[in-house]
């Protein structure tokens, strides 16, 4: 491999205290750059583009234009790769749509990896989760409600055909697609099928340094901890309605809220359903790790995720994870009943019934703890980052 300039693509600087994502590249860049590769950051300036006050460690540009595949971005994608000597175009963007721009690189002999960070349905098995719940308490919002409800099935055919036609510009167009677990390439197959040939599987790394977490460690509270965004993926409120089914048997014991809302409704839904409750506490947008560090058991309700970091984030801390079992890659990261449990979607009563036996037996809250620390290493940048090079070897011979 000759040259070792790698471009990272995607809609978003990669900020690491601002999302997975984040955090993943800034880890992957930095030991990329260790092992002496060059590595570079472009971004296509949408609508959702956040442009981060940080010092980032790779040099960042942004795309002229907001209009995706205008001759501008094309002339300007051209060139940077050019001059930059570009070898390989990592497309953080593989689910959405800037990958129509990502994959040019191909035009001009450029290797194109296209990466899945969230399931390759993203939201379409979960439709029907995200257009029910009311969005806020106006007259206007119930009357959407009942007009999403009519036209669901039309919502959920034009999603499931929108999934289809992204595979079939990605896949062909490709050098090879990467998820973040071979559980998920059934179903690329099953979205858009003859492809296998492309499919690899890469996990995100761990966040943290687990020699930087040693360092760190402190005793554990009587503490149960949920870390996410507010919205209807990471189903937040789900996690208090189970609190509220126990919280009076255990009231030595307390559970903790970090996030943070984009719809200020998500707030006032969840104070509403933690009205009463004594041992509940929100602590707004914080860095999870001091969480983390204290908290015994970490809780995660999402319907899907792509890794669920905020899984191995709480392993390397010791704090013992409780997930639903109902996205594919959850099982390669806990182990039910050696490094954590796992939950049948959407039970409450066996979440609540799980939850319980963890909070009532310290000997096994304390095995599955330190088997969690111990198996969470296998993520670790190191032996990741090894698997990327071993890709970027195969994809340029």
């Amino acid at each position: 491999m000759k040259r070792k300039n790698i471009l990272f693509a995607y809609i978003t600087p990669f900020h690491p205290n601002k999302g997975g994502i984040g955090r993943v590249t800034h880890q992957l860049t930095l030991e990329l750059q260790r092992r002496g590769y060059n590595v570079f950051y472009l971004i296509y300036p949408s609508g959702i583009t956040i442009r981060h006050e940080y010092d980032y460690p790779a040099p960042l540009e942004y795309l002229p234009s907001s209009d995706l595949l205008s001759e501008e971005n094309i002339v300007f994608y051209h060139s940077y790769l050019e001059r930059n000597n570009i070898s390989i175009v990592v497309n953080q963007s593989g689910n959405f749509d800037d990958s129509r721009l990502w994959l040019k690189a191909k035009e001009w002999e450029v290797k194109v990896i296209s990466v899945l960070h969230s399931t390759p349905w993203v939201a379409y098995k979960h439709l029907w989760q995200e257009i029910y719940p009311l969005r806020n308490n106006s007259k206007i919002e119930k009357i959407k409600r009942v007009a999403r409800i009519v036209l669901y099935p039309r919502i959920k055919y034009r999603s499931r055909k929108s999934r289809i036609e992204h595979y079939k510009m990605l896949l062909p167009s490709t050098d090879c697609v990467c998820t973040l677990s071979k559980k998920y390439f059934s179903e690329i197959s099953e979205i858009y099928p003859g492809y296998e040939y492309k499919y690899r599987a890469i996990p995100n790394p761990n966040s943290y340094k687990s020699k930087e977490i040693d360092r760190l460690l402190v005793p554990k509270k009587k503490q149960v901890l949920w870390v996410g965004l507010f919205c209807t993926e990471k189903n937040p409120t789900l996690a208090i309605k189970i609190w509220r089914r126990l919280y009076r048997d255990y009231l030595d014991w307390e559970f903790v809220i970090v996030g943070y809302n984009k719809n200020g409704f998500w707030r006032e839904r969840m104070e509403y359903l933690a009205q009463g409750i004594p041992n509940i506490r929100f602590v707004g947008y914080q860095d999870p790790l001091p969480y983390q560090l204290e908290s015994s058991i970490s809780c995660m309700t999402s319907l899907y995720e792509g890794w669920g970091m905020v899984l191995t984030e709480a392993m390397q801390c010791g704090a013992v994870p409780i997930a639903f079992n109902s996205f594919a890659s959850v099982t390669d990261i806990i182990d039910h009943e050696r490094n954590g449990i796992l939950v049948k979607p959407f039970s409450i009563k066996q979440y609540e019934k799980e939850l319980r036996r963890l909070m009532d037996n310290p000997d096994l809250l304390k095995q599955l703890s330190e088997n969690a620390m111990q198996d969470i290493r296998r993520y670790d940048i190191e032996h990741v980052v090894d698997q990327w090079e071993v890709l970027f070897k195969n994809i340029l011979k």
